[in-house]
């Protein structure tokens, strides 16, 4: 036996009672709201006129007894209302003997025979209603009413929960202009704990770039260096002294050019490949240590905290922006032009099969 049979066996006495209960208090409510109904002079006028039958029959054995009725009403709904909860006790559906009276609590408060608190029962229909659609006696989610509150219930949270987030994400903008904790605590409770991992992204991130970007162009790198000692040297006037020696002046200055540029391209050389390798990862922790010291000690560097305080409020700013925008409006305008492509689908399909008749 299969979960939802169990289920089913278990509960089965329940959703038969359940079934009579909304029969009844459909029946119940509909004479409460007719019974509203023909207290108003202008409708029992209206039926006395044109329904004196009914008029007469309704006054006399419905209208004038109608609390009496509805206290049979409400005799059978106590009386339901403690079976189940033996029922339940019995079964063991609560962990406690107490707690189904608790969450039954609309049961009781609809019996009150007084005015507006009769129609705490559609709580009970709802109630039943649910009951029902969870042990799968009955499927809710394709009704109309369903799609409907479902989708009117998703626009009105959707719309109160947005303007508490922009509430809340204005105070936090706030709270980092005015150098509240916001500050300190997204440095020590987010940034640092996080440290390590950024040093590494960053670490990983630098490694890729030189090897992808500056790496491969050795040879451009080279000759800009050399342009650059070439042009420097000409300059030189210990370099043009040199020049002037008989003979071995011009290969001394050469020599001298080829040894200095050598030099420097093997140092930039080596000093790229160590900013690509792992041993770039001191050098980017220190650099990390350093802005976030900086963040955190305004007073020593305030441009630079002003520049991150600025980051951290436009992005707020930003994710702002993003919940502001109503997504349920998004939705319908997609599902009307889905509807207006399979209309239009429709119509084509419908004058190309006219044509071709013709």
């Amino acid at each position: 036996m299969s979960i939802k049979e169990k289920l089913k066996n278990k509960y089965s006495i329940l959703v038969i009672i359940d079934i009579a209960m909304m029969i009844i208090l459909i029946l119940n409510l509909t004479l409460i709201i007719f019974d509203l109904t023909f207290s108003v002079s202008f409708v029992s006028q209206l039926f006395k006129e044109h329904f004196p039958g009914f008029y007469n029959l309704y006054n006399d054995y419905v209208h004038v007894n109608f609390h009496a009725i509805d206290l049979v009403f409400v005799i059978i709904f106590l009386s339901e209302f403690f079976f189940s909860w033996t029922l339940a006790v019995i079964q063991k559906v609560y962990h406690k003997w107490f707690f189904y009276p608790f969450l039954h609590w609309y049961d009781l408060i609809g019996c009150i025979p007084v005015g507006s608190l009769r129609f705490v029962r559609i709580l009970r229909v709802y109630s039943i209603l649910i009951r029902l659609h969870n042990l799968k006696i009955i499927d809710l989610t394709n009704t109309y009413f369903y799609i409907k509150f479902k989708k009117y219930y998703g626009i009105i949270v959707e719309e109160v929960s947005d303007r508490v987030v922009v509430k809340i994400l204005e105070g936090v903008q706030d709270e980092i202009y005015d150098g509240g904790p916001v500050m300190d605590n997204i440095i020590n409770d987010v940034i640092r704990p996080k440290q390590d991992l950024i040093v590494e992204w960053v670490s990983r991130r630098l490694g890729n770039a030189l090897e992808r970007d500056v790496l491969t162009r050795k040879e451009e790198i080279g000759s800009y260096v050399e342009n650059l000692i070439s042009d420097s040297l000409r300059k030189n006037k210990e370099l043009k002294t040199i020049q002037q020696i008989p003979v071995m002046g011009n290969l001394i200055a050469e020599t001298i050019e080829k040894t200095i540029s050598d030099i420097i391209n093997n140092i930039i050389e080596k000093s790229l490949n160590d900013l690509a390798s792992y041993k770039n990862r001191a050098l980017v922790k220190d650099a990390t240590d350093i802005i976030i010291n900086t963040i955190e000690h305004k007073d020593e560097e305030a441009e630079l905290s002003e520049i991150f305080t600025s980051v951290l409020v436009e992005v707020i700013e930003i994710m702002k922006k993003q919940v502001q925008i109503q997504k349920w409006k998004l939705k319908e305008r997609a599902e009307s032009d889905d509807e207006i492509t399979e209309k239009e689908a429709v119509e084509f399909l419908l004058s190309d099969n006219i044509v071709n008749n013709e």
